[in-house]
Protein backbone atom coordinates (compact mmCIF):
# COMPACT_ATOMS: atom_id res chain seq x y z
CA UNK A 1 0.00 0.00 0.00
CA UNK A 2 1.46 3.58 -0.80
CA UNK A 3 2.16 5.54 1.88
CA UNK A 4 -0.63 7.93 0.27
CA UNK A 5 -3.07 5.52 0.83
CA UNK A 6 -2.03 4.35 4.42
CA UNK A 7 -2.35 8.44 5.15
CA UNK A 8 -5.97 8.62 3.18
CA UNK A 9 -6.67 5.57 5.97
CA UNK A 10 -5.34 7.08 8.53
CA UNK A 11 -6.87 10.12 8.07
CA UNK A 12 -10.70 8.43 7.62
CA UNK A 13 -10.04 6.31 11.12
CA UNK A 14 -9.05 9.46 12.99
CA UNK A 15 -12.18 11.32 11.45
CA UNK A 16 -14.22 8.65 12.50
CA UNK A 17 -12.90 8.15 15.70
CA UNK A 18 -13.19 12.41 16.11
CA UNK A 19 -16.82 12.28 15.50
CA UNK A 20 -17.35 9.57 18.00
CA UNK A 21 -15.59 11.03 20.54
CA UNK A 22 -17.43 14.94 19.56
CA UNK A 23 -21.29 13.08 19.90
CA UNK A 24 -20.11 11.56 23.13
CA UNK A 25 -19.63 14.54 24.86
CA UNK A 26 -22.03 16.67 23.25
CA UNK A 27 -24.93 14.06 22.52
CA UNK A 28 -23.98 11.60 25.20
CA UNK A 29 -26.95 8.58 24.91
CA UNK A 30 -29.79 10.95 23.56
CA UNK A 31 -31.55 9.74 20.52
CA UNK A 32 -29.73 12.32 18.34
CA UNK A 33 -26.63 10.80 18.75
CA UNK A 34 -26.38 8.56 15.34
CA UNK A 35 -27.61 11.55 13.32
CA UNK A 36 -24.82 13.66 14.95
CA UNK A 37 -21.94 11.76 14.95
CA UNK A 38 -23.14 10.86 11.37
CA UNK A 39 -23.34 14.70 10.55
CA UNK A 40 -19.90 15.34 11.84
CA UNK A 41 -18.54 12.66 10.56
CA UNK A 42 -19.73 13.07 6.90
CA UNK A 43 -18.21 16.86 7.63
CA UNK A 44 -14.44 15.99 8.09
CA UNK A 45 -14.73 13.09 5.21
CA UNK A 46 -15.64 15.65 3.16
CA UNK A 47 -12.27 18.22 4.28
CA UNK A 48 -10.70 14.53 3.71
CA UNK A 49 -11.60 13.72 0.43
CA UNK A 50 -10.63 17.55 -0.65
CA UNK A 51 -7.75 17.21 0.86
CA UNK A 52 -6.69 13.90 -0.92
CA UNK A 53 -7.94 14.67 -4.19
CA UNK A 54 -10.85 11.57 -4.11
CA UNK A 55 -14.22 11.66 -3.19
CA UNK A 56 -16.19 10.88 -0.11
CA UNK A 57 -17.31 7.82 -0.81
CA UNK A 58 -13.55 6.51 -1.11
CA UNK A 59 -12.76 8.24 2.30
CA UNK A 60 -15.76 6.24 4.04
CA UNK A 61 -14.45 2.93 2.40
CA UNK A 62 -10.90 3.58 3.94
CA UNK A 63 -12.68 4.25 7.09
CA UNK A 64 -14.08 0.94 7.05
CA UNK A 65 -11.03 -1.14 5.38
CA UNK A 66 -9.52 -3.37 8.16
CA UNK A 67 -5.79 -4.30 8.22
CA UNK A 68 -6.08 -8.18 6.74
CA UNK A 69 -2.75 -9.04 8.18
CA UNK A 70 -3.07 -7.86 12.17
CA UNK A 71 -6.42 -9.56 11.41
CA UNK A 72 -5.18 -12.68 10.56
CA UNK A 73 -2.50 -12.62 12.98
CA UNK A 74 -4.87 -12.35 15.82
CA UNK A 75 -6.54 -14.97 14.71
CA UNK A 76 -4.21 -17.33 13.64
CA UNK A 77 -2.14 -16.69 17.03
CA UNK A 78 -5.10 -17.75 19.22
CA UNK A 79 -5.66 -20.67 17.10
CA UNK A 80 -2.40 -21.65 18.09
CA UNK A 81 -2.94 -20.79 21.31
CA UNK A 82 -6.12 -22.99 21.20
CA UNK A 83 -4.51 -26.22 19.98
CA UNK A 84 -2.22 -26.03 22.82
CA UNK A 85 -4.70 -26.22 25.22
CA UNK A 86 -6.93 -28.45 23.52
CA UNK A 87 -3.97 -30.92 23.50
CA UNK A 88 -2.78 -30.60 27.03
CA UNK A 89 -6.74 -31.12 28.23
CA UNK A 90 -7.24 -34.13 25.77
CA UNK A 91 -3.96 -35.35 27.20
CA UNK A 92 -5.74 -35.15 30.95
CA UNK A 93 -9.07 -36.80 29.99
CA UNK A 94 -7.17 -39.33 28.17
CA UNK A 95 -5.32 -39.90 31.62
CA UNK A 96 -8.83 -40.00 33.41
CA UNK A 97 -10.82 -42.37 30.82
CA UNK A 98 -7.64 -44.12 30.13
CA UNK A 99 -9.42 -47.96 29.27
CA UNK A 100 -13.28 -46.54 28.74
CA UNK A 101 -13.34 -44.55 25.28
CA UNK A 102 -17.03 -44.02 25.58
CA UNK A 103 -16.41 -41.98 28.79
CA UNK A 104 -13.65 -40.29 26.87
CA UNK A 105 -15.68 -39.18 24.01
CA UNK A 106 -18.69 -38.14 25.60
CA UNK A 107 -16.03 -35.95 28.45
CA UNK A 108 -14.36 -34.53 25.01
CA UNK A 109 -17.43 -33.95 23.48
CA UNK A 110 -18.33 -31.69 26.71
CA UNK A 111 -14.99 -30.28 27.59
CA UNK A 112 -15.29 -29.14 23.63
CA UNK A 113 -17.85 -27.44 23.62
CA UNK A 114 -16.90 -25.78 27.14
CA UNK A 115 -13.39 -24.74 25.86
CA UNK A 116 -14.34 -23.24 22.48
CA UNK A 117 -17.13 -21.55 23.72
CA UNK A 118 -14.63 -19.75 26.61
CA UNK A 119 -12.13 -19.72 23.59
CA UNK A 120 -14.03 -17.84 21.87
CA UNK A 121 -14.82 -14.76 24.53
CA UNK A 122 -11.28 -14.76 25.40
CA UNK A 123 -10.68 -14.30 21.49
CA UNK A 124 -12.61 -11.32 21.48
CA UNK A 125 -11.81 -9.97 24.62
CA UNK A 126 -8.25 -10.22 23.01
CA UNK A 127 -9.42 -8.63 19.43
CA UNK A 128 -10.61 -5.63 21.36
CA UNK A 129 -7.94 -4.88 22.88
CA UNK A 130 -5.37 -5.45 19.69
CA UNK A 131 -7.88 -3.08 18.21
CA UNK A 132 -7.66 -0.72 20.96
CA UNK A 133 -3.53 -0.74 20.63
CA UNK A 134 -4.45 -0.53 16.69
CA UNK A 135 -6.75 2.46 16.67
CA UNK A 136 -4.85 4.17 19.45
CA UNK A 137 -8.21 4.49 21.35
CA UNK A 138 -10.16 3.29 23.70
CA UNK A 139 -13.14 4.36 22.36
CA UNK A 140 -13.99 1.49 20.23
CA UNK A 141 -17.92 2.55 19.89
CA UNK A 142 -19.99 0.75 16.99
CA UNK A 143 -15.90 -0.16 15.25
CA UNK A 144 -16.06 -3.03 18.16
CA UNK A 145 -18.11 -4.61 15.37
CA UNK A 146 -16.38 -4.83 12.49
CA UNK A 147 -13.72 -6.95 14.42
CA UNK A 148 -13.95 -10.60 12.90
CA UNK A 149 -13.98 -12.14 16.40
CA UNK A 150 -17.28 -10.37 16.81
CA UNK A 151 -18.41 -11.14 13.48
CA UNK A 152 -17.87 -14.92 12.87
CA UNK A 153 -18.11 -15.99 16.70
CA UNK A 154 -20.13 -18.83 15.76
CA UNK A 155 -17.91 -20.02 13.27
CA UNK A 156 -15.16 -19.86 15.54
CA UNK A 157 -16.46 -21.55 17.92
CA UNK A 158 -17.77 -24.62 15.70
CA UNK A 159 -14.20 -24.32 14.06
CA UNK A 160 -13.21 -24.84 17.57
CA UNK A 161 -15.20 -28.07 18.40
CA UNK A 162 -13.70 -29.31 15.31
CA UNK A 163 -10.43 -29.01 16.16
CA UNK A 164 -10.35 -30.05 19.67
CA UNK A 165 -12.44 -33.61 18.28
CA UNK A 166 -9.42 -34.07 16.11
CA UNK A 167 -6.67 -33.14 18.43
CA UNK A 168 -8.69 -35.80 21.07
CA UNK A 169 -8.83 -38.33 18.14
CA UNK A 170 -5.03 -37.40 17.64
CA UNK A 171 -4.53 -38.01 21.53
CA UNK A 172 -7.18 -41.25 21.47
CA UNK A 173 -5.13 -42.47 18.15
CA UNK A 174 -1.61 -42.14 20.91
CA UNK A 175 -3.35 -43.87 23.42
CA UNK A 176 -3.67 -46.77 21.26
CA UNK A 177 -0.40 -47.02 20.17
CA UNK A 178 1.33 -46.85 23.53
CA UNK A 179 -0.82 -49.39 24.67
CA UNK A 180 -0.34 -51.81 21.33
CA UNK A 181 3.44 -51.19 22.14
CA UNK A 182 5.43 -53.62 24.14
CA UNK A 183 7.29 -52.24 26.66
Amino acid sequence: MSSDRRHLRFDAATAEDMSIRWADTHFGHRPEWDQKQNECMQTLFQGIAKHHGVDVVTVQQYSMEREFIVDAAVIFGFGILYVFVAYVLTGRIRRRFYDDDTGFWIMTLTIAAGVSLAAVMVGILGSIVIETFRLNSVHLSYRMNRIPFRQHWAMLFACGCVVFGLVALLRSRIKVRIKATPS
